[in-house]
């Protein structure tokens, strides 16, 4: 059995959509022509899929709480995190998300209440007035969202690295079935060395006009996406600017 531990994850990650007639090739231009330091060298082929769990009620994701099921690169974790209350005001220091496991594909967060309930409680300066291990033992899967993606990789001499995935994401409402599939770039950086970072994501905002910040997390924009109704007029206009016939 695999021993499971409690780890911070260590890389921060900027999620963008496509705006006007912007598409991949472009944005990838409009980089490597000003990022004249780094090299974008392409790595292959990733698919990454993560499961939200929350009660019918959603107390989780209410209280800011997000507590989701990752399988990346054929290891599963569950992730606890924070959903940021001012995505703008922390850009650059996006709230911190904690890995359990590695896990096995049947396990479930109910088999480790305790251990999440107690790892919410102590990672979170937030005091908490429910019954955290009772709501953990009682959640399911609500939304999915699947990832197809080619990789490159964001070099310097230095040794500083960071990548950028050209996405193809499916969100999916896993209690009405609803499904919706966007295209948009991500980009992870490590979470220590922050000069690099900032001055790619200075190039980021000014240089790629193709680029917008979802200015919210994934999670919260899965949530948008898979909403009967949505009464966002910017982000409706940005998913709008977005629809192309890759989208199927």
């Amino acid at each position: 059995m695999k021993t499971k531990k409690f780890e911070i994850q260590n890389l921060l990650s900027y999620h963008y959509v496509f705006v006007g007639m912007a598409d991949f090739a472009k944005v990838f231009k409009d980089l490597a022509q000003n990022l004249p330091y780094y090299r974008l060298a392409y790595e292959g082929k990733i698919f990454e899929k993560e499961v939200f769990y929350d009660v019918p009620e959603n107390l989780l994701s209410s209280a800011g709480l997000i507590l989701s099921k990752w399988y990346n690169k054929g290891n599963i974790y569950f992730n606890i995190g924070r959903l940021n209350a001012d995505i703008l005001a922390n850009k650059r220091r996006p709230a911190k998300k904690f890995l359990f496991g590695p896990c096995e594909a049947l396990d479930e967060p109910r088999h480790f209440s305790l251990q999440i309930a107690s790892a919410i409680e102590h990672s979170f300066s937030s005091p908490f007035s429910v019954d955290l291990d009772s709501i953990v033992k009682q959640t399911t899967p609500r939304t999915e969202i699947l990832i197809e993606a080619d990789r490159y990789q964001i070099i310097c001499g230095t040794g500083y690295r960071a990548s950028m995935d050209y996405e193809k994401t499916t969100y999916t409402d896993v209690v009405t079935g609803k499904k919706v599939t966007k295209l948009g770039v991500t980009f992870n950086f490590p979470f220590e060395e922050r000069d690099e970072t900032d001055e790619i994501l200075r190039v980021i905002d000014r240089k790629a006009k193709g680029l917008a910040n979802f200015e919210m997390s994934r999670y919260e924009l899965a949530q948008k996406l898979l909403s009967a109704t949505n009464n966002n007029a910017r982000i409706q206009l940005v998913l709008d600017d977005q629809e192309d016939d890759g989208e199927k």
